[in-house]
């Protein structure tokens, strides 16, 4: 079997073909863990595309979930289906994490008006959830390039209207322990809906590896965005966001999320819960960006569930 090649040290594909124009950017990205920002639409169409998710948001006769969670919605709003696929992300994501790409999530972020921000927090495999790793690599040992977000916003992302907030460099480092026994939001009364918290009722303060450590000390970056601007990031590379400090300004974006696909998804899992809902595997899969499946590790759809194709 034909298997992809991954560097021991930086944990990038050996395979990855970096167009000329953005080898700059890749090279930012393997030392801070992120980039941005990346022009995906123009403002105008970002505004398209936004008023066309806020109307499909009503109709949940095709949602992959039935819970309060807007996880995945790309299997049934015909917008997110295409987004996901962008070919500028495929751009990106293939110079890191080489030819062939799986996207395993997708889901949103409003902050309205007066808002708290999100708190600091650094995620390797999601296990904080529930005590269960929801991807786990096979051709490679962990490494800050398993997991890659492409985090869009449809609105603009500025200071005062919440903007995401990066540590450079920190994904070489672990300074949360997600493993930890940290059982706040991981309840089942818990209600994200109800509840004005900075991380979906979880204190990642609590996950610290050294209690005392300050990420405020330690040379933040407002990534700012306008409307169909990106960024992406590694999710080991610790991040947040401002708070929303205005009367009347939503800030809305879009996160899909990356691996390459020797990584597998939910492994062994029929279901796992996170923020106090529950979320039934059954229909669900992964979705082929770019390239092939060489390991057959995951399910792959090539249509959502209104037959539409990615």
């Amino acid at each position: 079997m034909k298997t992809n090649s991954f560097d021991s040290t930086t944990g990038l594909a050996k395979n990855a073909e970096i167009p000329d124009d953005i080898k700059d950017d890749i090279i930012k990205f393997e030392k801070n863990g992120f980039i941005g920002p990346i022009k995906l639409y123009e403002p105008e169409e970002a505004g398209e595309i936004l008023r066309a998710l806020r109307l499909a948001n009503h109709d949940r006769s095709h949602i992959l979930y039935d819970n309060n969670m807007n996880y995945d919605r790309h299997f049934d709003i015909p917008e997110l289906s295409k987004h996901i696929m962008h070919p500028t992300i495929a751009k990106y994501l293939k110079a890191i994490l080489g030819p062939d790409l799986l996207c395993w999530r997708s889901e949103w972020f409003a902050k309205f008006p007066g808002a708290t921000g999100t708190e600091w927090h650094q995620v390797r495999d999601y296990s904080y959830t529930d005590g269960n790793p929801l991807i786990v690599p096979t051709e490679t040992s962990w490494n800050a390039f398993i997991d890659l977000t492409v985090w869009t916003a449809f609105t603009p992302a500025k200071i005062e209207t919440a903007c995401m907030r990066f540590l450079p460099g920190s994904h070489y480092k672990y300074y949360y322990d997600e493993k930890k026994n940290v059982q706040t939001g991981r309840l089942g009364n818990y209600n994200h809906m109800e509840t004005d918290t900075g991380f979906f009722g979880y204190d990642f303060s609590e996950f610290k590896v050294d209690p005392s450590w300050d990420p405020e000390g330690a040379n933040p970056v407002d990534m700012e965005l306008n409307a169909g601007e990106c960024v992406i990031f590694t999710a080991s590379c610790a991040h947040a966001s401002h708070p929303n400090i205005t009367d009347r300004e939503t800030r809305f974006a879009i996160s899909g999320r990356y691996v390459p696909t020797h990584v597998r998804v939910y492994p062994n899992l029929d279901s796992y819960n996170a923020h106090g809902e529950t979320f039934n595997l059954e229909n669900y899969a992964t979705v082929l960006v770019s390239g092939e499946d060489r390991y057959e590790h995951n399910k792959i759809r090539t249509t959502n569930n209104r037959g539409v194709k990615f």
